[in-house]
């Protein structure tokens, strides 16, 4: 990591002994014909080989996920089966009932099909981040999962009005989003959109959550307050864990999931086979909730015998996952045991 700063003091050194004085802008000229010299080469090189450097990543990679599903195989599939059912169920109650919510105009229903789709594709990616092996960055979006059912819950639970208001809202914020944007018609759309929201609703629409200041009594919504009006108050020291995989702040080694079974300190920069119990048991379980608070927007006996099976399936994550890591980890001790005796 210091060859070229050592070639270049030689160069200067070089020059000092024969009598030469350099001055600070010859200087500055070795030094920027150094490093681009360098520069080219290195940037030839690394090119060059990039290819092969690839294949070795891909069957790396490929390797470590073969080894990472063999042990968590059960709990994937669960995860997975949980994803597919709710994908089927609310896919099915959107098709049988669209036709009327059109005709009569339920913002509950168009506001929470909406949800549980975003409920679902966060739920996607969440299983592709612990099949790679990412369990921080699989309860970082859990984060979003967990804000989409506090949102779901409040609409079902407070109705039309508030459903109205939290679409209105979506296209004024998509408003504030294209200010920076060239002229068109769909930007010249999407603004009198905004402008018909804010006349109905008021300029509250224009702040963050501004779609809930009504039932929350504030005038800057705050997620912890409509988190504490969904009953979901409990979940605040898990949500702020979670948001701290987002942002910078520094976190010490061992607070990383994908450390919580490491013999010895590493600084993680990749995927690891630990970890995956909390964001696959808060995963499961988000999605069964948004899946269920959607069914019971409309609730039959069919639709309670569903959400009971999905309370089921999520239910037994909780015990699976547990299982499998106590187990799974168990048995790696008494490997390595085995080979250092």
């Amino acid at each position: 990591m210091d060859e070229l700063q050592s070639e270049f003091e030689r160069i200067i050194r070089q020059a000092q002994d024969a009598g030469k004085e350099l001055t600070t802008k010859q200087m500055v000229r070795v030094a920027e014909q150094t490093t681009k010299s360098a520069g080219r080469a290195l940037y030839r090189t690394l090119m060059e080989t990039a290819p092969d450097m690839l294949v070795g990543r891909s069957k790396e990679r490929e390797a470590f996920e073969r080894r990472n599903f063999r042990r968590w195989r059960k709990a994937f599939d669960l995860i997975e089966t949980i994803w597919v059912s709710c994908e089927e169920i609310g896919r099915d109650f959107n098709q049988h009932h669209r036709p009327t919510a059109v005709a009569e105009q339920d913002y509950v229903f168009e506001a929470m099909t909406h949800l549980h789709a975003k409920a679902l594709l966060v739920t996607a990616e969440i299983i592709c981040l612990l099949r790679g092996g990412f369990a921080d960055g699989a309860l970082a979006r859990w984060r979003t999962l967990y804000e989409t059912s506090v949102v779901a819950f409040l609409i079902r639970q407070a109705g039309q009005e508030l459903a109205l208001r939290y679409l209105a809202h979506s296209r004024v914020q998509a408003w504030n989003d294209a200010q920076e944007e060239d002229e068109t018609d769909e930007r010249q759309h999407l603004k009198a959109q905004a402008e018909y929201a804010i006349e109905k609703f008021g300029p509250e629409l224009k702040r963050r959550n501004g779609w809930a200041c009504a039932i929350t009594g504030q005038k800057h919504p705050t997620f912890e307050k409509l988190a504490e009006l969904a009953g979901k108050a409990d979940g605040k020291s898990l949500y702020q864990h979670a948001s701290l995989h987002v942002h910078s702040n520094h976190r010490a080694l061992d607070e990383l999931l994908g450390m919580c079974e490491a013999q010895e300190d590493v600084l993680l920069v990749g995927p690891s086979n630990s970890g995956m119990v909390g964001p696959l048991i808060f995963a499961a379980t988000s999605m069964v909730e948004c899946t269920s608070l959607l069914l019971l927007t409309k609730p039959n006996l069919d639709r309670l015998a569903f959400a009971d099976t999905l309370f089921r399936m999520a239910n037994r994550m909780n015990k699976l996952a547990r299982e499998i890591e106590r187990r799974t980890f168990e048995a790696a001790q008494r490997r390595k045991a085995a080979i250092t005796q």
